[in-house]
């Protein structure tokens, strides 16, 4: 089994209740794609990154359906790239390990993310004192970023420790605990005898849900790609001007087709918005997409200079009707 953790960090614009649909779309992942399974999503404790866990069946699963599906382009993604107007992250990265056999589960409470970079000599002493599950702690998983398919990100990390606690008060007690201090900082890893570089750790809430059994993928074809950008009324020009001199030229390159474009009359709102509508061979035709941004001048010069001008708005696919 694949496990992964996907770090979320919040930009400015994360509300309270953007928040919470936030959480509440990632975690409900596993109702759509099949192969992913166990999905949850919690607020970090510190109140500034999201975390989403989940396991994948297969490296066939994850760097195949669910890449392509539907949902990860539909939903997960806009609030993940940088170009949807209902972004709430940045700084984005992933962990992941792989397994044999089932992902230790308890089926709610309190996860521990130690994310480590440790040397390759000292990695059998950190396999000795982590791989142990202490008083306290219901699950414990450590493991070496392994999962053979990496982003254009790379991988961030080198070793994972995972722990579940039953409830806060198991983790407060487990943390007064030796094991508990040393697994807390650098100084207590390198007192242990690992060498280790740097440690970053996340805590938060989960729940997981009963097994669910997600419907066929369905049959792709052409659709639309659609973000409409709210605007103050007086930023309208140079958000359009900033459309054609980069975001058109991306998705032409990409092979999509600008179809329409709109904005709200003059004097009849307050605010503005501007929708414009591509079409494009497919919805999995957005996979490819997704990963030549980065090195897309375009897309980039977008993304930033979008930034300063759009206050909401909405990125959505849809079907001809």
């Amino acid at each position: 089994m694949i496990r992964r953790f996907y770090i979320m960090p919040l930009n400015h614009r994360a509300t309270d209740e953007k928040v919470a649909q936030f959480i509440e779309d990632y975690a409900a992942c596993d109702q759509f794609i099949a192969g992913l399974s166990t999905s949850a999503a919690g607020l970090d404790f510190g109140g500034e990154t999201v975390v989403w866990e989940n396991v994948f069946d297969s490296e066939e699963t994850y760097s195949g359906l669910y890449m392509v599906h539907p949902y990860h382009s539909c939903t997960l993604d806009s609030y993940l790239m940088a170009d949807s107007p209902e972004l709430l992250t940045h700084d984005i990265f992933t962990v992941r390990y792989e397994i044999p056999g089932d992902i230790p589960r308890i089926e709610k409470g309190i996860r521990r993310l130690v994310l480590m970079n440790i040397s390759d000599e000292t990695e059998s002493i950190a396999e000795m004192h982590l791989s142990e599950c202490p008083d306290f702690v219901a699950t414990t998983v450590f493991n070496r970023d392994n999962v053979k398919w990496v982003s254009p990100k790379g991988k961030a990390w080198t070793h994972i420790l995972e722990q579940g606690f039953a409830n806060e008060d198991d983790l407060d007690a487990y943390l007064q605990t030796a094991h508990g201090i040393a697994t807390t900082s650098k100084d207590g890893l390198r007192r242990l005898g690992i060498d280790i570089s740097s440690i970053k750790i996340f805590t938060y809430p989960f729940e997981l849900k009963a097994e669910q059994h997600p419907a066929p993928l369905p049959e792709d074809g052409p659709a639309f790609f659609s973000i409409t950008a709210q605007l103050d009324v007086d930023d309208v020009g140079a958000y359009v001007a900033l459309l054609e001199s980069s975001y058109d030229l991306h998705m032409a390159a990409n092979g999509c087709k600008l179809v329409q474009r709109l904005r709200t009359v003059d004097q009849g709102y307050r605010q503005a918005e501007v929708q414009s509508i591509w079409e494009m061979p497919s919805i999995a035709h957005y996979n490819p997409m997704r990963f030549s941004t980065g090195g897309d001048a375009n897309w980039n010069r977008y993304a930033l200079e979008a930034a300063t001008l759009v206050k909401g708005g909405s990125r959505r696919f849809y079907r001809a009707a």
